[in-house]
């Protein structure tokens, strides 16, 4: 639930910022068609304005057009073999220009390819050069290497018209604080909303893979929206060009060094030049065809080593990346002395990405002209590094510890600190940025404004940075065993205790009219290498299956709209459970738990009590309150696993590794309990990249359970119970439906990224995305438990295992999904589904 609304929150905070329209400038237009002496049009010329980091290139006809908010006055014409033209242009409309270019034969005369009327590809023979030379260019291919790394994260509003500066309101109270805090900002057409800054060392080592970052420092501006603010500095990239595939949140693009390059690339010569005494040869690339995982951009290359220097790129215009407008993205190198060798070594050292989010209709998916006037939400990101080391003393196992220990969550570092430490210097308007916080601090309105926007945005209201309440969603829900449900809840939040959280809820329905409840208390031993223990009591209604933390809970209108006509399948739990949570090191997790639980089904459920003398179960009598008490101990192993702490919870970020887990549970006899039995889980999970559009998921578990005890004890797959889209459970299975003391279980959906629609005119504009997906669950029961549960109502999947299939869309106006699954295994269950559609709400970039 933690991530849902964390995807929710990017979609709230662009539909604010785009619902209101700026009356700027007409954009300018300089539009034209290039040709040779010869009238014979040029195709891939580049047509840039001088003094700006935008322009274009020509069509097959050799016709362009380029459109431009800001007024340059010269524009600059670029073809390889041709002579350079420079235009100087009026203030106003420049179209239907005709541009003749003139041939230049010494331009590629040092080229290592010589042009000849047999060599019609010269772009795409150098690069297949550069291409076999990654091996020797990778910054990957050595040993190991360590570097410090400052990160600068910026986002801010642009399209800012002048004349609202006059007007009234929370945007414009912004604004001319801004503007008066620095005359540089007087005119200024963007509005920052948030800064923040990150210090680390970092270092990599080949074999074994050992990828290491040590925070130092961070600074934010301390306003109330830094909390939803900072999320966003996940979109912020910094690539390894020379990979082949290079990922861009979810999806994969192609790389121009890669070794499929030309299946996805052209390449075309533009011009040379002198940079730290190396000749660097400008080579352009575009995409080959259409809705292409591909970038558009430049290459500047040495012309001796066929080593990177420098790469500015942009997404293909038909990329199809959700809310996204455009990603502009230049990786900058710089010769580094590896000591040990003696050579000068391209080295990244520098990583810029700019993110230009969609306005208007285009948000929802709809293919509309762009609005040009509209305000735009744009993230500006910055990398730099510095004192890289080559070759550094491969760390044993006692220096990773060693690094571990230095990591520390105290980032707080005050100005001094950071004037001595800052890897590059704040431009002026970044200083303004800071100087700003203190005159909005200051001011009510803007108090008042950010506190709605971050309580809408996060989904949870905070009391200063004491107490939070929420979330928000589940404060009103629908069920059949209670009726209207509503529920408040509550967490204690650092400004009382950074270690110790007091967390709890309260909930009230209308059908039941009974009081539900729920309190924790947690305490974090360490915040960095995560360690916490929690203890939690509970008096409610509860689904015995556990859910991911990146779909909705039950408490919320749309499950509960969308909830099938079937029984009640709540179950009341009163709970008191014991928990510990640890990662052992940076790829293993650990927890264990203890815990006693009564469970009182709400559906016909009866068992046999067992005889305190003999251990037999007594048949002559039936039970349905279900006393359980519980050890268990759990492992988590993944590689490069990224966490987030929220709530006083860890959060696991997208991870594409392999996820392996064992569990282990038994059945104590304590207090009410008296069944005993072992359970033994082991899983594995991935989401796997299959370039260049799809994504494979897939989760297969098995399990065992020794010992009798009633079937709600023993291996029970997860049935959906909502005609909510679920990947984790099986969607046409009732819940308890089916139950095993052995079982298989498998989860699998292909995401093809729009293969199918992206092929298919008009429907190719909506960015619609296909999906695929098959399930399986088999099972048996040994004849000693399905004896003991011969009155229950379940069935075991001996015989035939349960298995259905789906077929689905996703990103319908970028948010909706929907799935039609079928079920291709009979059931003795007279309400379970054989087919259905499923719907989903899915944010994802």
């Amino acid at each position: 639930m933690v991530n849902f609304f964390d995807k929710l929150f990017f979609a709230v905070l662009i539909i604010l910022v785009n619902n209101v329209v700026a009356y700027g400038q007409v954009p300018y237009i300089i539009s034209g068609k290039i040709t040779d002496t010869a009238m014979q049009p040029l195709s891939n010329v580049t047509i840039h304005f001088i003094g700006s980091k935008g322009g274009s290139i020509s069509k097959s006809d050799g016709s362009f057009a380029v459109t431009t908010n800001n007024w340059y006055d010269t524009v600059e014409i670029s073809h390889a073999g041709f002579e350079s033209l420079k235009i100087a242009l009026h203030k106003g409309h420049s179209e239907k220009l005709s541009l003749q270019l003139k041939e230049h034969v010494s331009l590629l005369n040092d080229v290592v390819i010589k042009l000849s009327g047999m060599d019609k590809e010269p772009g795409k023979r150098f690069m297949k050069k550069v291409i076999a030379n990654k091996s020797h260019n990778n910054p990957d291919r050595f040993t190991s290497y360590s570097y410090g790394q400052y990160s600068r994260h910026e986002v801010d509003i642009s399209n800012i018209d002048s004349a609202q500066k006059n007007s009234k309101g929370f945007k414009n109270l912004t604004i001319n604080i801004y503007r008066n805090i620095d005359s540089a900002n007087a005119n200024s057409s963007i509005l920052p909303l948030y800064f923040s800054e990150i210090l680390s060392n970092k270092y990599h080592q080949l074999s074994p893979g050992v990828e290491k970052e040590n925070i130092l420092a961070k600074k934010m501006l301390g306003l109330q929206t830094d909390d939803i603010l900072r999320k966003l500095d996940k979109f912020n990239f910094s690539f390894n060009i020379y990979d082949d595939w290079l990922p861009v949140f979810n999806q994969t693009y192609a790389s121009p060094l890669s070794n499929t390059a030309f299946d996805y690339y052209n390449f075309y010569f533009s011009d040379s030049s002198m940079v730290d005494g190396k000749k660097l040869y400008k080579v352009h690339f575009s995409p080959r065809q259409k809705f292409e995982r591909a970038f558009a951009g430049s290459l500047w290359i040495n012309d001796s080593t066929f080593s990177i220097s420098k790469i500015d790129m942009r997404l293909s215009k038909t990329a199809n990346l959700n809310f996204v407008n455009d990603i502009h993205y230049i990786e900058e190198y710089k010769l580094s002395l590896d000591s040990t060798n003696q050579r000068l070594e391209y080295m990244p050292f520098r990583y810029s990405s700019t993110v230009d989010f969609e306005t208007g209709l285009a948000l929802l998916g709809i293919p509309v002209k762009a609005n040009d006037k509209g305000l735009r939400l744009i993230i500006n990101n910055t990398i730099t590094i510095n004192h890289i080391k080559f070759n550094v003393a491969t760390p044993d196992d006692s220096a990773i510890v060693k690094m571990d220990a230095e990591q520390t969550a105290q980032f707080d570092k005050d100005d001094a600190y950071w004037k001595g430490h800052r890897i590059d210097t704040l431009s002026r308007h970044e200083k303004s940025i800071y100087l700003m916080v203190d005159s909005l601090q200051r001011n009510s309105t803007y108090t008042k404004t950010t506190k709605f926007i971050n309580t809408i945005g996060m989904g949870y209201y905070d009391a200063g940075n004491k107490i939070r309440f929420g979330p928000l969603s589940s404060l009103l829900s629908i069920n059949v065993t209670e009726g209207f449900r509503s529920r408040v809840g509550f967490w204690t939040l650092p400004g009382i205790s950074k270690k110790v959280n007091v967390n709890g809820y309260i909930a009230y329905g209308t059908k039941d009219k009974q009081f539900k409840g729920h309190l924790g208390l947690q305490y974090v031993w360490d915040a960095v290498r995560w360690s916490k223990t929690s203890i939690n009591g509970s008096v409610d209604y509860n689904y015995l299956i556990d859910k991911d933390t990146d779909e909705l809970d039950d408490d919320n209108l749309i499950t509960s709209l969308l909830r099938k006509n079937i029984p009640s399948t709540n179950i009341f739990v009163r709970s008191l459970i014991i928990k510990h949570e640890q990662y052992i090191n940076r790829n293993i997790s650990a927890k264990s738990s203890l815990g006693y639980k009564e469970l009182l089904p709400v559906f016909h459920f009866t068992f046999h009590p067992l005889d305190k003398v003999t251990d037999h179960p007594i048949d002559s009598v039936n039970k349905s309150q279900l006393p359980v008490a519980e050890g268990s101990i759990g492992f988590r192993f993944t590689k490069g696993q990224k966490t987030n702490v929220f709530n006083y919870s860890l959060v696991r970020l997208d991870n594409f590794n392999p996820i392996v887990t064992l569990n282990f549970t038994y059945g104590i006899e304590f207090g009410k309990a008296q069944f005993t039995y072992q359970k033994i889980n082991i899983g594995l999970e991935q989401r796997l990249r299959l370039p260049p559009k799809s994504i494979f998921y897939y989760k297969a578990s098995v399990g065992k359970t020794y010992g009798i005890a009633p079937y709600l004890l023993l291996d029970v797959p997860s049935g959906n119970e909502t005609y909510v889209d679920s990947r984790y459970q099986f969607n046409t299975m009732l819940p308890y439906e089916f139950a095993a003391d052995q079982y298989l279980s498998l989860h699998t959906r292909l995401y093809t990224g729009g293969m199918l629609f992206d092929n298919i005119p008009f429907l190719n504009k909506l960015g619609l995305k296909e999906r695929y997906s098959f399930n399986l669950f088999m099972g048996s029961m040994t004849s000693a438990n399905q004896l003991y549960n011969n009155t229950a109502h379940f069935s075991v999947t001996a015989s035939k295992p349960f298995m259905e299939t789906g077929v689905g869309i996703e990103n319908i106006f970028h948010l909706v999904s929907i799935d039609y699954f079928w079920r291709l295994s009979t059931s003795n269950d007279a309400t379970a589904q054989r087919a259905g559609l499923f719907f989903g709400l899915k944010l994802a970039f």
